[in-house]
This record gives C-alpha cells, sequence and structure tokens, in this order.
C-alpha cells in the first residue's frame, strides 16, 4: 500500500470489483426474484439466507444501489430488480398494518414482522424511492415520499425539534444519525425532481447540525442527545463516530454545492477531528472515540472506510492536494481486510483491532455504503467506464 500510487489505480481497483463481483452476487443471489426483494444476508460460503426478515432500511438501501448501477451504465440490468423491489418495497411496508407509515420488517412471505414505526428506516425508504424516482419518474414514488414527509411531520415530530427516533417515542432520548439519513434522502429528492421544498427541508436539518449535534469546543459530532437536545449525561454523550465525521464532512459538502452554500467550515471541522483521532496506528478507521479523542471502541467496521473515501473525495473538489493519497490508502485497506472476502463479491464487515473477523454472515446493508463509495471516488478520480472495458478485456 505505497503512498505515491495514484488514486486512480485504487479507484479503478474498487470500480472493477464492484461490476465484476458484487453487483452480480448481490443483485443475482441476493434478490429473491420469487418475492421481488432484497435478501437480507449471506452466509460466508455466499447462500442466502431466505428465511431471515426483511426490514424495510435493506430494500431502501439496495434499491438505491442498483438505481444507481444503472443509471452509471456499471450494470444496466439492475434497473429492472431496483424497480420492481421499489413496488413490492410500497405494497409491503408502507401502511402494511393499516397504520401511518412503514413498517419496520417483513417475513420472507410479506406478512409483518416488526410493526414499530422507525425513523431510521423511514429515511432509508424516502432514499431509496429518490433513486427509483432518478430511475423513472414514476408519480408513485413521488406521492409515497410526500405521504412520509407527512407522517414524520404528524407523528415523529419532537417538540424540542428533529424527530424522535422510534415510536411509541421516548421523551429523554433522541439520536443524530436518522437526522443524518434523511437530510441524505432530502437532497437525493432534490436532485431527482428540483423541487425546492427538498432542498428546504435538507436546510432544516442542516440548521439541527450546526445547533445541536455538532459540538464547537470539542468539535465533535455527538451522537447521543436527552430530550433538550443536549449530550446524553456520562459517556454516552461523549461518544463519537469518525465513521459519521465523515459522512456528514461528505454530505455537508454535497448540501453546499447542490444549495450554492460556500464550503462548510463544519464539514471541515468533523473532517479534522476524524482524520487526527480516528486511524489506529495500522491505518484503520476505528469504530467509536471519545470527545477527547481517546479510543472508546477499538474494532473496525467496513462503512467508516468507505465514508472516510467520500469524504476525501469531497475535500479534493475544495482543491485539498492530500486527499488523492489519503483515499488511495484507504480504498486499499478497505480491498485488503474487508472487501472480495470471503467470496469475491462480499465482504467481511466487521474485524477487532488485529483484523480477526467478528461477524460470522455478509450483512446487505453493506452494499450501500461500499458502492456508493466506489461511485464517489470514480466521479472524482476515476476513468472513463469504455476505458476500463477495454483494459480489462471486458465488452
Amino acid at each position: 500500500m505505497a503512498d505515491d500510487v495514484d488514486v486512480r489505480v485504487s479507484v479503478t481497483r474498487l470500480r472493477r470489483w464492484a461490476v465484476d463481483h458484487a453487483l452480480p452476487l448481490w443483485g443475482g443471489i441476493g434478490f429473491d426474484s420469487s418475492r421481488g426483494a432484497f435478501v437480507e444476508r449471506l452466509a460466508f460460503d455466499g447462500a442466502p439466507h431466505l428465511s431471515a426478515p426483511r426490514r424495510a432500511m435493506v430494500q431502501g438501501r439496495q434499491i438505491y444501489v442498483f438505481s444507481h448501477a444503472a443509471i452509471l451504465g456499471w450494470w444496466p440490468q439492475g434497473g429492472t430488480i431496483a424497480l420492481e423491489a421499489a413496488h413490492r418495497l410500497i405494497d409491503r411496508y408502507h401502511g402494511a398494518d393499516d397504520a401511518p407509515g412503514w413498517v419496520f420488517a417483513v417475513h420472507p412471505n410479506g406478512a409483518v414482522s416488526d410493526s414499530k414505526r422507525d425513523f431510521y428506516a423511514h429515511a432509508f425508504a424516502l432514499f431509496g424511492l429518490a433513486w427509483a424516482y432518478k430511475l423513472a419518474p414514476e408519480p408513485r414514488f413521488l406521492s409515497t415520499a410526500l405521504s412520509t414527509l407527512r407522517v414524520l411531520d404528524r407523528h415523529f415530530a419532537s417538540p424540542t425539534g428533529g424527530y424522535h427516533s422510534v415510536l411509541p417515542a421516548d421523551a429523554d432520548r433522541r439520536e443524530q444519525n436518522p437526522h443524518m439519513h434523511l437530510f441524505e434522502a432530502m437532497l437525493a429528492w432534490f436532485e431527482a425532481t428540483g423541487r425546492e421544498m427538498f432542498l428546504a427541508r435538507a436546510g432544516e436539518l442542516y440548521g439541527m447540525m450546526a445547533a445541536r449535534f455538532f459540538q464547537p469546543k470539542s468539535g465533535i459530532l455527538a451522537e447521543y442527545f436527552d430530550g433538550s437536545w443536549n449530550p446524553r449525561e456520562g459517556v454516552q454523550g461523549r461518544i463519537c463516530e469518525p465513521g459519521h465525521h465523515f459522512e456528514w464532512s461528505w454530505l455537508l459538502r454535497r448540501y453546499a454545492a447542490l444549495s450554492g452554500r460556500e464550503d462548510s467550515p463544519i464539514a471541515r471541522a468533523l473532517k479534522a477531528f476524524g482524520d487526527r483521532h480516528g486511524f489506529d496506528a495500522d491505518g484503520f478507521v476505528i469504530d467509536a472515540l471519545l470527545d477527547d479523542g481517546r479510543v472508546h471502541k477499538a474494532s473496525r467496521r467496513c462503512w467508516p472506510h468507505t465514508e472516510a473515501i467520500k469524504a476525501e473525495a469531497a475535500a479534493a473538489e475544495t482543491g485539498d492536494s492530500e486527499a488523492p493519497p489519503r483515499a488511495a490508502r484507504t480504498i486499499d485497506r478497505l480491498m485488503a481486510v474487508f472487501v472480495g472476502r470471503p467470496v469475491a463479491g462480499g465482504w467481511i464487515d466487521h474485524v477487532d483491532a488485529k483484523g480477526a473477523p467478528i461477524v460470522d454472515f455478509m450483512p446487505a446493508s453493506t452494499l450501500y455504503h461500499v458502492f456508493l463509495a466506489a461511485a464517489e471516488a470514480d466521479r472524482a478520480w476515476g476513468q472513463p467506464v469504455m476505458a476500463m472495458r477495454l483494459e480489462t478485456g471486458r465488452k
């Protein structure tokens, strides 16, 4: 993993892996064609866990992946399964128990498995439908998204701002993470439709980030809050995740680009904290820190590395000359430890501080992170797709 390697070499390796291995695996055996839905996970030998309940969040994430893959031309046949899954998502999860909003999970036969209303799941239903709408602007996708926003406003809205994480609501607990993904979904809907209402909603969430989530004294993104949006007492209120620092940094810079704002100082601060404290001695992203930079959880997951790659792509667009080699190093570590094993199109989602796996299956939810990182890195530094195909001898 040499520092001097051209970032384009690393980006091409990641894109080849996505196109040649990941998309065919998860769009093949990872899609239950008899049900028109994506499976929840694969075993380490590549066999699908067909009996596992299927979360709305996973369906939304996979709909995104295969919609985007079709739009990019990386895997055109993904568009068909993405649209089928989007319709089945609405059919089986949206008001499936005759109550407002989205059920959390269903059994493979479509019967409701978990009817709780989860803010995080609603955010990813919105995100997946936004990308399905980009692929094929069907009125049903937009009307369902607007209905979902009404549900959030009427049922999830917190009296102190933002939204409850789950219903029935806990009056004393709030989280930043689902707000981040609603922010992402609103940006996707704005790009898909050009409707200012979505950008305005993103602006409100940006205000929550600046006023509540970001802690200017420590420079961290707090994760867990009380009912008044103060960081929780004790250790919980001090926990921060480098992966979310990088993810928010990328999102804030996407928001700046779409809204015509100046580059966000919060985006710079979050990335700076992550760069300074978020990597261990071997160059891997740590799962969790405390607000003083000390390690809280030394294990390593796949997804924070993908967010670091995205943050570097956004930093490069602001003129950061050190972003390309940093991205190359992170891509190389991602590919050395996490992706492409135990089967070619799969991943080890979670390892301990020494790199030993601490999971025994491949969650489908990880593809959203890895694919989006590949797409962003390719947008920043990739070679034309045709050139890549000629180089690899593919037709």
